[in-house]
């Protein structure tokens, strides 16, 4: 994507971060919303919890594609033209998604509320490059950065609330934020600036190049480890929670909720985080992630013991995803908005493939789940280090 190294007149730090987060929340919090509501959607639509785990693997798939297309067109047409018609949109289709009546209505709905919501994501950063100021930028990104993760949990936990006024209203009320986030961005969100691409195929075209670098290839790889273990075990707790938690809206309610401290810690750290390399600082922290959910599917029948492991494997992943987009630029030779681009498409890709795993793992327990989650966290590791060394090409 374009980025712009200054500005005329930058926009006020505040008002805009204040803006793209709760665009960021609000949109990408969708991936997640279903997670609470498996077992009510499954019996609202006739069918099985396992398949209405489709719901987020469709949703995920076409938000990954999405982004492929967003990165450039923000390129093209400027990030806030995109964000505005993104919010639009999004808020169309989601309240779409509430009119479902059948199990494969609702997947081809998310599957559209994917695409739509994709127009959120990529070009936040991208307005961020291009509005805020050389000196204030890295504040805004890591703020930016933390709001995907911070979706994951706030948007589960509102899901929950919501749910005894029934799955549908989830959607209907995500609408209706999105609906007023799109006045407010239209009203807050200053005018684009900076050059922009020739053509949306110009801008796309850059993509191809990136992954025929091994290293790069192995990064992405990784990357697909961060989310995909997040939905993995917290897919694996809606299906197949442990009896500490089982049955118990409020254990699993608290237990959600418990891994926020995590994910607002690990932003305020980064100053401290930054003093080992990425790669390092990656490897480490997707290994204690690791090792956290390995603990919770061991001890899971204690809840004490099972949200601290949670919170520290949040906490990991939290700790891991910056320090892996910092990889990925230091090798993407300038393309940083198309290498970007490719990094958020990876990391949802993985999450469109977590619900699946979770759901295939369903029967055998919550602790084979846990395990599961572990092992893939420890092959993101291991390309980490791989990949991104200083040998890898």
């Amino acid at each position: 994507m374009t980025t712009s190294t200054s500005t005329p007149h930058s926009a006020p730090v505040l008002r805009t971060v204040a803006i793209l987060v709760s665009t960021a929340i609000v949109g990408i919090g969708q991936t997640y919303t279903v997670l609470p509501l498996l077992s009510t959607i499954a019996a609202d639509l006739g069918t099985s919890a396992s398949a209405a785990a489709w719901l987020a693997t469709a949703f995920s798939l076409s938000f990954a594609a999405g982004f492929l297309l967003a990165g450039p067109c923000a390129d093209r047409f400027g990030p806030r033209r995109v964000i505005l018609i993104g919010l639009i949109a999004a808020a169309v289709s989601t309240a779409g998604v509430a009119t479902a009546q059948t199990l494969p209505a609702a997947i081809a709905l998310r599957a559209l509320q994917g695409v739509t919501i994709a127009a959120l994501a990529p070009t936040g950063f991208a307005y961020v490059a291009d509005q805020i100021a050389l000196a204030r930028r890295p504040t805004a990104l890591s703020a930016l950065s933390s709001a995907g993760l911070a979706a994951a949990v706030l948007m589960q936990v509102a899901a929950q609330i919501l749910a005894p006024w029934g799955w549908k209203s989830v959607f209907i009320a995500s609408a209706v934020l999105l609906t007023a986030l799109a006045v407010i961005a239209w009203r807050g969100l200053r005018p684009d600036t900076g050059e922009r691409a020739e053509s949306v195929l110009g801008a796309l075209a850059r993509m191809p190049r990136l992954l025929t670098r091994p290293a790069l290839l192995g990064l992405y790889a990784a990357t697909l480890t961060l989310m995909g273990s997040f939905v993995i075990v917290y897919t694996g707790l809606e299906l197949a929670g442990p009896a500490a938690i089982a049955g118990n809206p409020g254990s699993i309610l608290i237990l959600r909720a418990s891994a926020l401290p995590a994910v607002i810690a690990v932003p305020l750290l980064a100053g401290f985080l930054s003093r080992w390399a990425p790669r390092r600082r990656a490897a480490i922290a997707l290994l204690v992630a690791g090792a956290a959910v390995a603990v919770a599917a061991l001890l899971s029948e204690n809840i004490i013991v099972l949200a601290l492991a949670i919170l520290i494997f949040v906490g990991g992943i939290a700790a891991a995803a910056p320090a892996i987009v910092e990889l990925i630029h230091q090798r993407a030779d300038g393309a940083i908005g198309a290498s970007t681009a490719l990094y958020t498409a990876s990391m949802f890709l993985g999450t469109s493939i977590g619900p699946q795993i979770a759901a295939l793992l369903a029967p055998a327990g919550f602790a084979v789940i846990g395990n599961a989650a572990a092992c893939v966290l420890a092959s993101g590791a291991l390309l980490v280090w791989t990949a991104g060394s200083r040998s890898a090409s």
